[in-house]
């Protein structure tokens, strides 16, 4: 390549970092949530037997998820956001034991390999974004860590149990027995911020997801984020709109924990519509910009939903309000297979025991509600509004009634006619989630009918 050409390129890849560093951009992406681990072993994996132990390695790798961008592309996903991608401890499949900062862990396969997953995501217009942790490091001897000073005692709070009562012990001492990283050292902030930021530009990343955000004081935050100059989306692991909103300003944007519990509750027939529009209203007046917020339904953290719940209607109803509300959706691996593992590891099956089946129900649900979100246009914007809230159903409009979405948790083999106010006088939209037409009168009112319980998608014909 001539040397203009070389420039040329290097100018293209530095305009798409650019494009892709800005949080307004990720506010209308679709993210698909991967354990590496767990995808794909080679890329020529077209299914087999289920991994017989789940709390070790079962050989997902980097050329393995390569390999089935096309299946993650199917379901309308343009991002996808991996697991932790260093060196581990034995026995760290997830990612989350670090060892070595500057090495890739081989179980997934090379930096090379990590390289060309990336390049062949952006190629295919899907953003890449990693898992970090600046909390702990892996359950390995102190003296094998890397880089220096991490081998070294005085990089680390003495060991202590967390009193979650006590916010300076959620801070300082160790989650799940894992040495606590002592984020007070400049030292240790200083090493942690020039490593995001080399691991966000060796790798051409266009997103970060920050581990274990509320064991971290909150002033190591803006240096971190700001570090790594690309969207980060931060887990702070409690349902109290209050408490996560304090770390709101501290970063691009967080998972959105606080809608999650009424959200499932009210899907999974537990609670009301009222509370999840209560939580929506209280995080419109708490964050600074609920449009950056992360919605999910459940994660490697969590059960999956269908263990909880197993019924796919609610299940459908539950993705439709994951994708199709305010925030940015992430949807966990394996849940378009109808996953149903309970607590960690079971939530974290294998996907090559599905034989990758892009014509599973629930494959094929999302793929039509991400459609609806890319043809209302991204839905990026702070606009949702409340239209009906019922005992059994919750609607809301986007894109000033281009979209409107009826909810029911009635479950699966449900039928029901419900009539709201759309706000929009004689208009006229088209059922993308089944089939059907259906217009609104001079006020707005419109009808509809639910079928074997699944959620009502209404796109303005």
């Amino acid at each position: 390549m001539s040397p203009f050409g070389i420039l040329l390129a290097l100018l293209s890849q530095l305009f798409y970092l650019v494009l892709s560093a800005d949080t307004e951009a990720w506010k209308s992406r679709n993210i698909y949530f991967a354990l590496t681990d767990r995808v794909a072993r080679s890329s020529d994996d077209t299914g087999g037997d289920a991994c017989g132990d789940l709390s070790n390695y079962c050989g997902g790798t980097f050329q393995g998820l390569q390999s089935k961008l096309d299946y993650i592309a199917g379901m309308g996903f343009d991002a996808i956001w991996i697991t932790p991608v260093v060196t581990n401890s034995d026995g760290g499949y997830h990612g989350y034991w670090a060892t070595d900062l500057y090495s890739i862990n081989s179980n997934y396969g090379s930096a090379d390999d990590l390289k060309a997953l990336v390049s062949a995501a952006h190629e295919k217009g899907i953003y890449m974004m990693v898992d970090v942790v600046a909390n702990h490091v892996g359950p390995s001897a102190i003296a094998d860590h890397q880089p220096q000073p991490l081998n070294q005692d005085s990089s680390y709070h003495a060991q202590c149990e967390i009193n979650y009562s006590d916010q300076n012990s959620v801070e300082n001492c160790w989650i799940a027995n894992l040495p606590d990283l002592n984020t007070q050292s400049s030292d240790i902030r200083t090493l942690y911020q020039e490593w995001v930021s080399w691991l966000v530009t060796e790798y051409s990343f266009d997103g970060v997801r920050i581990d274990t955000v509320k064991h971290v004081e909150k002033d190591y935050w803006p240096g971190f984020s700001s570090a790594a100059s690309v969207y980060a989306v931060g887990e702070v692991f409690d349902g109290n709109p209050s408490y996560v909103a304090g770390y709101a300003s501290l970063m691009s944007g967080l998972l959105n924990y606080p809608m999650y519990y009424p959200m499932n509750n009210f899907y999974q027939q537990t609670g009301s519509s009222q509370a999840m529009v209560d939580m929506y209203n209280q995080i419109s007046s708490l964050f600074p910009d609920p449009t950056a917020l992360g919605s999910f339904l459940d994660n490697h953290d969590n059960a999956r939903w269908l263990n909880t719940k197993n019924d796919l209607s609610l299940l459908k109803n539950a993705l439709a309000y994951v994708i199709l509300a305010r925030g940015i959706p992430i949807v966990y691996y394996g849940t378009e297979q109808a996953y149903s593992g309970g607590a960690d590891p079971a939530n974290r099956e294998d996907l090559w025991r599905s034989g990758f089946n892009t014509n599973s129900e629930i494959y094929q649900a999302i793929s039509r509600l991400s459609a609806a979100r890319r043809a209302a246009g991204g839905l990026a914007g702070n606009d949702q509004t409340h239209l009906y809230v019922a005992d059994t159903a919750y609607a809301w409009s986007r894109a000033s009634g281009d979209l409107v979405v009826l909810t029911t948790n009635s479950g699966l083999g449900s039928t029901g006619n419900y009539c709201f106010n759309t706000q929009v006088p004689n208009g006229a939209w088209n059922n993308t989630f089944g089939t059907g037409s259906f217009t609104s009168d001079g006020d707005g009112n419109v009808c509809v009918n639910v079928s074997n319980g699944e959620p009502v998608v209404l796109l303005a014909a």
